[in-house]
């Protein structure tokens, strides 16, 4: 099977990103299964093709930088078409930091013996809680207690994209691309609430990914800013389905109201 890595990177050099660390450490650059793409969006330059052959231990890797900081859901749909022959897509943010070291290995095992499942993704935890995947519903997203590693369906679930991997011939058989509308909130969201339109299962695999949830840490000024483009994602998302977007501007109103945005 072939697998590409895809990793976007934000003013943070190669070696100090949890993700490519992790790769390194862990040897996914020996698996001739695997092809990395290492996007860079910073305002300078922050690695070059030779450090990230050298660092990774591999030839099959592209770097490609945009300083003009490219939409993410713009970057994931290069991908898929540049590589739509390949198998799976992995999607990581540049601060994940994988805990097992056979992930890479392991993941291929799960998928050899689950070729009916599209969607493999790992845990992410915060503070003991489960975020990732959770669920979501027009405009409201909650968490699982907990999940078993194994198959699970739900028409409501959603998750982190980072580390997610996705069969992509399952997305080209239903057009499933990510909206480019958005540039960063709600990218993932919308993702999911497509795939799960067409395949409502999903697989967790028993790997706990180490993700950065800063942005549960945000002060009064940022929360209201980042809850106002979440909401504004979230009518993105709802794309034509005008009660959900009467809903979710309702809920705005309300928000305004009591001063949360």
């Amino acid at each position: 099977m072939k697998k590409l890595y895809l990793v976007v990177l934000y003013k943070t050099k190669y070696s100090d990103s949890k993700t490519l660390c992790s790769f390194s450490d862990f040897h996914f650059g020996e698996n001739q299964n695997n092809f990395f793409v290492v996007w860079d969006n910073s305002p300078a330059q922050m690695a070059t093709l030779p450090d990230l052959k050298n660092f990774i231990k591999t030839e099959n890797i592209e770097y490609i930088h945009t300083p003009e900081n490219t939409a993410l859901s713009k970057v994931y749909n290069f991908c898929l078409d540049k590589y739509s022959d390949f198998d799976f897509i992995l999607v990581f943010d540049q601060d994940s930091k994988i805990t097992r070291k056979d992930f890479d290995l392991y993941l291929e095992k799960v998928i050899s013996e689950n070729p009916e499942c599209n969607i493999f993704m790992p845990q992410v935890y915060s503070g003991g809680e489960l975020y990732s995947p959770g669920k979501f519903w027009i405009f409201k997203g909650w968490h699982y207690k907990a999940l078993s590693e194994g198959i699970h369906k739900d028409r409501f679930y959603t998750a982190i994209m980072s580390g997610t991997c996705v069969r992509i011939d399952f997305l080209k058989k239903h057009g499933i691309r990510f909206n480019e509308e958005l540039f960063l909130y709600g990218i993932d969201t919308c993702f999911f609430c497509d795939v799960r339109k067409m395949d409502s299962q999903f697989y967790v695999l028993d790997e706990r990914l180490g993700h950065d949830l800063s942005e549960i840490e945000l002060d009064d000024f940022n929360k209201k800013k980042r809850t106002f483009y979440y909401l504004e994602a979230c009518k993105k998302t709802a794309k034509k389905n005008y009660f959900c977007i009467a809903l979710i501007s309702l809920y705005e109103v309300f928000l305004k109201i009591i001063g949360r945005i």
